[in-house]
């Protein structure tokens, strides 16, 4: 009755129960399948509710990317994956970053000037803007990613560009090439429109984006061209040859010939400059040539030498003018030593030591390593010395007598420059040096003398020749000149009487040898020889000023000396 009730619980039907104690156990609640469908349903979502705690928990300790699954790629295949599973960094991811960003940035300011060079820039800056999406997305392998594949499409758009500007470089120096190597057309036939064609095409290329290509293009031209440029490198260089043989064997014509095809072919070659400038006088060299081997057969080296000389002056680029010139010279220098130690020894048998220092010295030059030679000249220069130092000496001596004071000084100085030590040639400079200074300073007080006297300083020049006077050499008589000047001094030296007039209120003076003072009426001073200025002051007048000359034998006029002109002051 109980499985009835609880499966029609529709139903309310009201039970009697025989236990008296019915009502008061716990009654045990069973499972139905209600129950149990509710139980079902609230576990299930119970446990996906803890199980979003956990992750998320998971996910706050361990990072959002630890429940991502994992792909397995192919080998050698990389994908964005991979940089999942390699773990890849926040600060790795942002790093990658900042070296894209950068070289974006660098290679922005490169000018896209090619359509083909604008679109791949238009591609990297989308990924550069997809890489940049994931980074804030925190999506940082994919991103690392994107950022490295978008530094290697960076390179390689850098590279492009390089290749780009070698490519242009390229176009414009084969056509220049080809213009330089027009001379060789004729001798390397074809090489040159191949090369035009190959600078065509390479234009086309470029101007179709394909750098490399274009590269590739030109670099084949060029090639033609080497080949044109070795032909006619090798035709000038046989030309030159050619002209160097004419040249060695003296046939004008034949040179000039060869040197101006070198020049058609390459304009400005200075072999080849060089090559008809030596033709012009190639005939007259080979003949100078000639003749300075004759004569060297002949044993005249010094005409052949000078042969060779003229050879070479005519043509600076003979090696065998200046071999011949060399060899000549060296020739003759032995003849010359010969001729040099003959003489020396005759010389020094005659004790002629300057002549046989000479002779000694030509024979040096020729060859400096002579031992015996030096030994000769060593022992000639002693003798030759000890001799100079007593001719020296001898005429110092002979100067001094004869009061020759700067000549005997100049003698004993040579004395003493031959032989430093020796005593008597020290004394006698010293002893001819004191007089030579005694006469120079009576020569200056003389002179000091006669200018003072010029000036009417006479007591001045009284004093100068006085000093002079005391420095005079006994020996030494004075000139005329110098008695003349005593003369004028001795009679210039007894005062004269000037007669002043004043009015009593000017203050009169005479300058060096007065001092003011007034004078009533008339004085009389008497004044030694000369030139002074006499001054009269008054206050509340103009100074007056007036020169007087006073001289022995002719007294001057009385002097007025009166203030009579008002002061403006």
């Amino acid at each position: 009755m109980a499985e009835e009730n609880e499966a029609n619980p529709s139903k309310k039907r009201r039970v009697i129960h025989w236990n008296p104690d019915a009502g008061r156990e716990e009654v045990r609640r069973r499972w139905t399948w209600k129950r149990i469908v509710v139980w079902s349903v609230g576990g299930f979502f119970g446990l996906l509710f803890a199980a979003g705690l956990v992750i998320r928990g998971i996910k706050l300790v361990m990072g959002p990317d630890v429940f991502r699954p994992r792909v397995v790629a192919a080998p050698g295949e990389p994908t964005v994956t991979d940089a999942n599973t390699a773990f890849i960094s926040q600060a790795k991811a942002e790093q990658a970053f900042e070296l894209t960003s950068k070289a974006l940035r660098e290679l922005r300011r490169v000018p896209a000037d090619h359509p083909a060079q604008l679109e791949h820039l238009i591609v990297m800056e989308k990924a550069f803007s997809q890489g940049e999406a994931l980074l804030k997305a925190h999506e940082w392998g994919r991103a690392f990613a994107v950022f490295e594949s978008l530094n290697q499409d960076v390179d390689a758009f850098t590279k492009n560009v390089k290749i780009k500007g070698e490519a242009r470089q390229s176009y414009d120096a084969i056509l220049l090439k080809i213009k330089d190597l027009e001379l060789a057309r004729s001798l390397a036939p074809g090489r040159l429109e191949a090369a035009f064609e190959a600078a065509g095409a390479g234009r086309q290329l470029l101007n179709d984006g394909n750098f490399t290509g274009a590269k590739k293009i030109f670099d084949e031209g060029f090639a033609e061209l080497k080949k044109a440029e070795q032909a006619l490198t090798a035709h000038v260089k046989e030309s030159l040859l050619e002209g160097q043989r004419a040249l060695t064997k003296g046939e004008k014509a034949e040179a000039k010939k060869a040197f101006q095809a070198a020049l058609e072919k390459a304009p400005g070659n200075e072999a080849a400059v060089q090559g008809l400038k030596r033709a012009e006088n190639i005939d007259r060299v080979y003949a100078l040539l000639q003749q300075g081997e004759k004569q060297e057969k002949a044993g005249q080296f010094a005409e052949a030498a000078e042969s060779y000389k003229k050879a070479f002056a005519l043509d600076s680029f003979s090696a065998a003018a200046q071999e011949g010139q060399s060899r000549a010279a060296r020739l003759e220098q032995e003849t010359k030593f010969t001729a040099a130690k003959a003489a020396a020894d005759e010389a020094l048998k005659a004790k002629d030591w300057n002549k046989a220092i000479a002779e000694l010295q030509k024979a040096l030059k020729v060859y400096p390593q002579k031992a015996e030679v030096q030994a000769q000249l060593k022992a000639a220069r002693e003798s030759a010395h000890k001799e100079a130092v007593q001719k020296a000496l001898a005429r110092a001596f002979e100067y001094e007598k004869a009061y020759q004071w700067r000549e005997a000084r100049d003698a004993y100085n040579e004395t003493l420059q031959l032989d430093p030590d020796h005593g008597e040639a020290k004394d006698g400079y010293t002893r001819v040096g004191t007089v030579i200074r005694a006469l120079l300073q009576y020569e200056k007080y003389i002179e000091a003398a006669e200018q003072l006297a010029n000036k009417a300083d006479f007591q001045g020049a009284i004093r100068a020749f006085n000093s002079a006077m005391a420095v005079k050499p006994s020996y030494l008589v004075n000139s005329d000149r110098v008695q003349q000047l005593h003369v004028l001094l001795m009679a210039q030296n007894k005062p004269v009487e000037v007669t002043f007039k004043s009015d009593g209120n000017t203050w009169v003076q005479i300058t060096n040898f007065r001092a003011p003072q007034k004078i009533d009426d008339t004085t009389v001073v008497k004044i030694l020889p000369g030139d002074y200025e006499v001054i009269g002051r008054r206050r509340g007048y103009r100074d007056v000023t007036m020169l007087l000359q006073v001289r022995a034998g002719s007294p001057p006029p009385p002097v007025t000396v009166i203030c009579s002109v008002k002061s403006d002051r």
